[in-house]
């Protein structure tokens, strides 16, 4: 009898709720609900960088005067050692003049330090002279060569200077920056004014981008990278993290960041240097899973509809901050609507992103309809 009676009250109860949930009288609960879909997952972490070439040269000029001659502008491309542009060499020839005299100064005040040490040297043999006055001629001779030796060295470098007053390019590329024109005088005495910027090659370049400390630990060489641009928007683009730089880099507010370096194909030149780029940087990736939205595992149905489902369902059921631990995963309790009855299910979830998060069990197929939210609707 205890049997029952005890399977009578189920019977009951169960009855009870389903005209509960199913009733239409007052204000009935509606459900906001999406479909449990299969697709991708992937992990990302996100941040901004600025997309520049793999090689970029600056050329300065390294010595001072008047630019005679451009012969490039901006976008054009050259070739190693094809002439960007030519300095007036006149203060470089007048140095050679003044230091071409110094020279011969030099090296006559060599020559005869020179005789003298031989003279010395033989009559000191015959006692004619003390050896003081030899080890005297010998220091003059010594000195007057380091002398000699130091002005040819000078125009040596002089030599240099000339040439340097031809600018050439150091690389084949493109000219992306140009910060002279012809007639400006240039002063390079104590900095050498950068005058162009070279890029080596446009179809291979790289992003550098900073992540912060909590997601430096994540990013590992070799990982796909997906990036977007605004002058491209619906358009995403791939490249892969080459390098991670270890050294921090002390940020605003007192947070340390970490500098990536991306590298990508740019094939059709589409991708300009400066653009900002946009990146995420793929963590992991799961394909043709089910997934549901992450909004339906913060689902919890009203408490009067707690209790009547912890009857029909039995306890446990309602209320989906419980978890539990499962070999494969965590398992959840989320809530599907079949023939309009709200119905809670426990799965067992695995990777996410920002919007969706994969589930797995044997209750739940592509199409259910998932609740993830409430709306009152007023019944007239």
């Amino acid at each position: 009898m205890k049997k029952i009676v005890l399977a009578v009250i189920l019977l009951a109860a169960a009855f009870g709720g389903w005209r509960y949930l199913t009733s239409d009288n007052g204000d009935k609960p509606a459900f906001r609900t999406e479909k449990i879909t299969r697709g991708d997952i992937s992990a990302v972490v996100s941040a901004t960088g600025t997309l520049n070439p793999v090689q970029l040269i600056t050329v300065g000029a390294q010595v001072s005067g008047k630019v005679n001659k451009l012969y490039v502008k901006v976008n054009d491309h050259v070739k190693t050692g094809q002439v960007l542009a030519e300095i007036d060499p006149a203060l470089v020839l007048a140095q050679i003049k003044q230091d071409k005299s110094a020279l011969e100064i030099a090296r006559i005040t060599f020559e005869q330090a020179e005789r003298d040490l031989n003279r010395n040297r033989m009559l000191l043999a015959k006692d004619f002279v003390a050896k003081v006055t030899f080890e005297q001629s010998q220091q003059t001779y010594l000195q007057a060569k380091n002398n000699y030796d130091s002005a040819k060295t000078v125009i040596e470098r002089d030599t240099v200077n000339l040439n340097y007053a031809t600018i050439t390019s150091p690389i084949d590329g493109v000219v992306i920056g140009l910060s002279v024109t012809e007639g400006q005088t240039l002063q390079s005495s104590f900095q050498a004014p950068d005058l162009f910027k070279i890029a080596g090659n446009l179809t291979e370049m790289k992003i550098e981008v900073n992540f912060s400390e909590s997601d430096i630990t994540k990013i590992k060489i070799g990982q796909p990278v997906t990036f977007t641009v605004t002058a491209f928007p619906g358009r995403v683009f791939a490249g892969k993290v080459q390098t991670v730089n270890l050294n921090p880099t002390s940020g605003g507010q007192g947070g340390v960041t970490y500098s990536v370096v991306i590298s990508l194909k740019n094939d059709d030149r589409a991708l300009l240097p400066g653009m900002t780029a946009y990146v995420g940087v793929i963590l992991s990736q799961q394909k043709d899973v089910l997934r549901l939205p992450l909004s339906a595992l913060r689902f919890n149905p009203p408490q009067e509809q707690s209790n009547v489902l912890s009857g029909m369902f039995g306890a446990g059921t309602a209320g989906s901050a419980a978890t539990i631990g499962d070999e494969n995963g965590t398992t959840k309790t989320i809530y599907v609507l079949r023939h309009g009855i709200l119905t809670p299910l426990h799965v067992t979830t695995g990777a996410s992103d920002d919007a969706y998060i994969e589930v797995s069990g044997g209750g739940i197929a592509e199409g259910y309809d998932v609740v993830v939210g409430l709306q009152k609707i007023k019944r007239k």
